[in-house]
């Protein structure tokens, strides 16, 4: 008996800690500034008694978070009794959309709809990758492996992917990097807790800096960026080495979609896509918009690309189950490429975004509030 207590024992105390990791012991200690920290503070602002009533969300990566106007769809939520949160989150893929919409409809079934923010690169992976198992995590229930798996399958010899399974796991790092400094990782902790739940979920983030300098309508803006020393090309060198491995590597997905049969990895891609627009049954359609994108990421992106995402969405529309809005050209037509709408190769600056919602804030605000919206239909929304 004492052999096998020897051996249970510590069985015993693994899945009590997983259980307890999973039901969220350590969020209150998550460094905020991790990916997993600004789901903590989403879900901590969330919580908070003044956001008890919630009827609209936008979700997303950080191309909304950047890209759309937080305040003035919280202000026309307001002008129609209604709040409307932003809950995008940097590094978020349809995983995160998977996970967190399940999340609103155990805690918040009363959400009458919201929009769903991407660009046509989500289109082309059924995953972003491990890191994203961080964002999940303090969203994700008992029974949401399933669906994390379908995104980040596990392998046993990446250990990244274990988090697919393993909230300890997951946490791990973190665990590590607060005991090395656990002080300042509690001050860092509370200084973030004193934000408000308004200023978390209802503001929108603020950047003036331009691309003009490299230019951002082709991949060979990059070479500007290799030439430069400057503390603007630092940054940017990371997304050119991103620019130049997708354009070496590009395939052709027109060629792709209209194989018999089609790749595995497109079918997965669609599948998952439709599957979870289809499961939103929010009293309003979700409002799918595809931010726009510079010229050096369509440069860069697979052959096809945009052909490949409107036939994944098409159906949905047809069907009524989502709105669409098509905004991956509505910056095109902008002087020098747009170099004065982003801040990168990636986002819209404060410049970017307004020119964005004059294009599409409309559409945005009849598909959500009007009383008898016109029958579900793509939207290209350009600014010419």
């Amino acid at each position: 008996m004492k052999t096998l207590l020897k051996f249970v024992a510590p069985i015993l105390l693994l899945m009590v800690c997983e259980a307890l990791f999973r039901l969220g012991i350590w969020e209150g200690m998550v460094k905020p500034e991790s990916h997993a920290g600004t789901s903590v503070r989403l879900k901590r602002a969330l919580n908070d008694p003044a956001m008890q009533k919630l009827d609209f969300v936008t979700l997303g990566s950080s191309r909304p978070v950047y890209g759309i106007d937080h305040e003035a769809l919280a202000r026309i939520a307001l002008e129609h009794g209604a709040v409307h949160a932003n809950l995008s989150m940097p590094g978020s893929h349809w995983m995160t959309v998977d996970v967190l919409t399940e999340w609103l409809a155990a805690h918040r079934p009363n959400l009458r709809g919201g929009v769903i923010a991407m660009d046509l690169t989500t289109f082309m992976y059924p995953g972003n990758g491990s890191y994203e198992l961080a964002i999940v995590a303090p969203f994700r229930g008992f029974a949401d492996d399933a669906v994390i798996s379908a995104h980040v399958p596990f392998k046993r010899d990446e250990m990244a992917s274990w988090g697919a399974h393993s909230a300890l796991y997951q946490y791990r790092e973190d665990i590590q990097d607060y005991i090395k400094a656990p002080l300042q990782r509690r001050e860092s902790v509370n200084w973030w807790n004193a934000m408000p739940a308004a200023d978390v979920l209802l503001r929108n983030a603020k950047e003036a800096r331009e691309m003009c300098e490299f230019g951002v309508d082709r991949v060979a803006a990059c070479d500007k960026v290799d030439s430069s020393t400057t503390e603007a090309a630092n940054g940017l060198r990371h997304q050119c080495r991103e620019l130049r491995g997708a354009l070496a590597g590009q395939p052709d997905f027109a060629a792709l979609m209209r194989q018999q049969p089609m790749p595995d990895y497109l079918q997965q891609v669609r599948d998952n896509i439709r599957s979870r627009l289809r499961a939103l049954h929010w009293p309003r359609p979700p409002v799918v918009v595809l931010m726009p994108l510079t010229g050096a990421w369509k440069e860069a992106s697979p052959l096809g690309l945009h052909e490949w995402t409107l036939s994944v969405l098409q159906p949905l529309v047809d069907e009524g189950r989502i709105r669409l809005i098509d905004a991956t050209d509505a910056l095109a037509a902008a002087d020098n490429g747009g170099c004065q709408q982003y801040f990168d190769f990636f986002h819209q600056n404060d410049s970017g975004r307004q020119m964005l919602m004059d294009a599409v804030l409309p559409q945005i605000r009849a598909a959500l509030y009007d009383d008898a919206p016109a029958p579900a239909a793509r939207v290209a929304a350009t600014n010419e």
